[in-house]
């Protein structure tokens, strides 16, 4: 008995000129003319497959391959392929397993010689299209690229699609660019994390660390992995409205890279207070935390020629820091003046690195072009550096309370109690058992040994001043 089987197949679910119900309509058409109504009919469908994936790859087609039916028909030649050569394998496989390939509008039938010439030059004119069609395809996407518009897809997060003109372009969505501005300053201000900040967004952190390396929140967008710009191919094309400023991407990108490597790196909560704040006499080696084999929390030096307990250090450090510091007034540092120009000094450096990329694959023609445009840059950025004068003041400014009601505040927060003695520049150096006294404890302010009896009189002069 003659098996058929209809092959339908749909790029996209929404191709209604291609739709399932067309396809099998007119395969149902042509078994009525062919007399093959009597036939055992079996219907594959691969849905949202393309014709250009290989035979094998496309679930309706390898149960067809497998089942080996007397004949298959589909809608048009493209139905089986985009391409000649995996067309010319199923027009092999065909006649190897007698199977005859036809299509509804009775151009392609392989069941004669002159069937078979047919099929292979309209397969060869598929392809071609095919190709025309993704031509014209990349070819605008390039245009719209070139001229700041929106190719294709979902806006990015802080961005919303808007159309002008016929045309669409990016805007910036201000709900989801505050979010964006709040997470960017918590990430570079406060040395934020980026999984904590993806919170803020609302997005996933493999998305949002996407987001912050690339730069689409300069209103910029790279294709290929390269920065699209213009027809210089050094300036930026600009498809919206930039979120963050050049030197908030830069800041990023440190902070981005501080936390790959680990720099900055926030010391562990569980770390005992005074980690990493004193030494050994002898080696030199930092206090590190650990335990006795009893247990009992201990500091000792990396080779082991001093050791203590935890309890006794920590009580002996916190005695001393009420002694001396307790009653004192608690300053916060404000940095205070200065003309910074470094946004605009960071976004001529952007620049600067664009054209030198040009220059090294520039002929003769764009080299005195791109030249021309270096000269310009250099002027620029050389009276951006003259404009360029901080002059960035620390200024004490008092908090309200005293380094005591600090210490109290971070009750059962001994890292923040870790950092208010590193601020007040601590340094324990332990001696081992044999001597009196095994601890010298000193305080200085940036690395300094400090009078303390000067330094208060320096915080009464500039509490009077503020």
């Amino acid at each position: 008995m003659t098996t058929v089987a209809i092959y339908i197949r749909l790029s996209r679910e929404s191709a209604e000129s291609a739709s399932i119900e067309t396809q099998r309509a007119a395969a149902l058409t042509w078994l009525k003319a062919n007399s093959m109504v009597d036939a055992d009919i079996t219907e594959y469908v691969d849905s949202g497959v393309s014709g250009a994936k290989p035979l094998e790859d496309r679930p309706a087609m390898r149960e067809i391959i497998r089942a080996r039916p007397s004949v298959i028909i589909a809608w048009k030649l493209d139905r089986y392929a985009r391409n000649v050569s995996e067309f010319l394998r199923l027009v092999a496989w065909g006649e190897s397993h007698k199977v005859r390939l036809a299509t509804t509008d009775n151009m392609v039938n392989t069941a004669n010689p002159h069937g078979r010439m047919v099929a292979t030059m309209l397969a060869v004119l598929a392809e071609w299209e095919r190709d025309m069609i993704r031509g014209r395809i990349l070819e605008g996407h390039a245009t719209r690229r070139t001229q700041g518009r929106w190719v294709s897809g979902r806006a990015p997060f802080g961005y919303q699609i808007v159309r002008r003109d016929g045309a669409a372009y990016l805007a910036v969505d201000e709900d989801q660019a505050e979010l964006i501005r709040t997470a960017v300053r918590k990430l570079i201000e406060e040395q934020g994390t980026v999984t904590g900040t993806a919170r803020i967004v609302g997005l996933g952190e493999r998305q949002w660390r996407r987001l912050l390396k690339a730069p689409t929140l300069r209103g910029q967008r790279e294709h290929k992995g390269k920065l699209v710009c213009g027809p210089d191919g050094v300036t930026p094309v600009v498809f919206a409205e930039p979120i963050i400023t050049a030197a908030q991407r830069k800041a990023i990108l440190t902070r981005l890279d501080a936390l790959a490597t680990g720099k900055e790196r926030a010391p562990r909560q569980a770390a005992p207070l005074v980690a990493g704040l004193g030494g050994c006499w002898k080696c030199g080696q930092r206090l590190n935390g650990g335990k006795q084999r009893t247990g009992v929390p201990r500091y000792r030096c990396k080779t082991g020629c001093v050791s203590m307990t935890a309890d006794l250090l920590d009580q002996r450090v916190t005695d001393d820091f009420h002694t001396r510091w307790a009653n004192m007034a608690e300053y916060s540092v404000r940095l205070e003046g200065g003309n910074d120009m470094s946004e605009a000094m960071a976004e001529a450096q952007e620049a600067a690195e664009r054209i030198a990329a040009q220059m090294s694959q520039a002929g003769p023609l764009m080299m005195a072009k791109l030249a021309e445009k270096a000269e310009e840059l250099e002027a620029a950025y050389a009276s951006l550096r003259a404009a360029h004068d901080p002059d960035v003041r620390e200024v004490l400014v008092p908090t309200g309370r005293t380094l005591g009601d600090a210490w109290a505040a971070a009750e059962g927060n001994t890292q923040a109690r870790t950092a208010l003695l590193a601020d007040l520049g601590l340094h324990v150096t332990l001696y081992p058992k044999e001597r009196a006294e095994r601890l010298k404890i000193e305080w200085a302010i940036g690395g300094d040994d400090i009078d303390l009896a000067e330094y208060l009189g320096d915080l009464d002069a500039e509490e009077s001043r503020a």
